[in-house]
């Protein structure tokens, strides 16, 4: 590699890092500026190029990475093994990798990854998104309990009696930006263009993976796992479709999705927005008062539970160590943009959902 492209790169790494660092220091100008400023824009480019795709481009490309990686290995591999300083040869190949991925990082952190430093979105908001009392929690329990045991009486079921999308996945994938549309109104933030989330055709590896779906920042495309039981679909749907319009922490994701999905005209969607929802919150009551979490864990509808040991038994079909490998590779990647509690951000919705409830008393 020539020593100016090799400089390049490395300063690719630099500028990447400077820009990393100047956002975190001012998420109000990062906000304002590229949140609700350049990234919409970005998003609408994404959207009129990958969206014109029946499938997703996202998919096609890290394929076709994946293939490209696995050559350029074996020819690295044969080149080191041919020469009398392996050692020094190896070493001189991870370098120039390192710094190939410098103009990666950067354009991840251009295209959507400077998201990670923007307001909070409580306080974008103007949420009181402060520590909820054990009341507050439980009451918002019960209530969320309630909810997904009413909405359930209104949905479909197949033949083992387990919640059944109207008009199969497809049409959710379909239906999804109403939603969003709906929660626009009240947060006009949530108002980004961007293509519609698409199915992976490889989705029972990502099944053992342990991954339900995925944002790629490079297409804009929101992915989802085709193998999902339908209960939990929409909610990942529009899971993926917050990150696409530029929400890009987990906690908040899991919100606005619950918030698309309950704010949704579709009995189907408003039902897998508040079992979710409610899941959660049962979650972090079972670590606050376990008696009474358990009490209301009992208390739902005979359907609710049918889908929740549907749920269950998908997670425990696809539970392999490659699966374990998959997220402590995802912990570490949320640590590595800022989120201090890795894999466990995803359970942080709770506060938002009771801040919800505070500005609506």
């Amino acid at each position: 590699m020539m020593r100016a492209t090799r400089r390049a790169l490395w300063l690719c790494w630099l500028v990447a890092l400077g820009c990393r660092g100047l956002a975190a220091a001012d998420p109000e100008r990062v906000e304002s500026l590229y949140s609700r400023g350049i990234y919409p824009r970005i998003a609408w480019a994404l959207g009129r190029v990958a969206g014109r795709a029946p499938f997703s481009v996202a998919e096609a490309v890290v394929l076709a990475a994946c293939l490209a990686a696995c050559v350029l290995m074996l020819r690295f591999v044969g080149r080191v093994r041919r020469r009398p300083d392996r050692g020094a040869a190896l070493l001189a190949g991870l370098v120039t990798l390192a710094a190939l991925l410098g103009p990666a990082y950067l354009a991840f952190l251009l295209v959507w990854g400077l998201n990670y430093q923007r307001q909070p979105f409580a306080a974008s908001e103007g949420l009181d998104a402060s520590p909820a009392t054990s009341g507050e929690l439980q009451a918002l329990c019960r209530r969320l309990v309630a909810e997904a045991d009413e909405r359930r009486s209104a949905v479909g079921e197949d033949r083992g009696g387990v919640m059944r999308l109207d008009g199969g996945l497809a049409s959710a994938l379909r239906r999804a930006g109403a939603g969003f549309d709906a929660a626009s109104r009240r947060h006009p933030v949530l108002a980004v263009p961007g293509t519609a989330a698409k199915a992976v055709r490889l989705s029972t590896a990502l099944s053992y993976l342990g991954i339900s779906g995925v944002f790629f920042p490079f297409t804009g495309e929101p992915n989802v796992n085709a193998t999902v039981p339908d209960p939990e679909l929409p909610f990942v749907i529009a899971h993926e479709t917050a990150h696409q319009r530029g929400f890009a922490r987990e906690d908040e994701a899991n919100y606005i999705a619950s918030l698309a999905c309950r704010l949704h005209a579709d009995a189907d969607f408003r039902y897998s927005g508040s079992l979710v929802a409610a899941v959660h919150a049962l979650g972090a009551l079972r670590e606050v008062v376990p008696a009474a979490a358990r009490e209301l864990g009992r208390s739902r509808s005979e359907g609710v539970q049918r889908d929740l040991k549907a749920l269950q038994a998908w997670s425990e079909r696809y539970r392999t160590r490659i699966r374990t490998v998959s997220e402590a590779v995802n912990d570490g990647y949320l640590r590595s943009q800022g989120q201090r509690d890795g894999v466990r951000s995803y359970g942080r919705m709770v506060d938002l959902l009771i801040a919800e409830e505070r500005a609506h008393r």
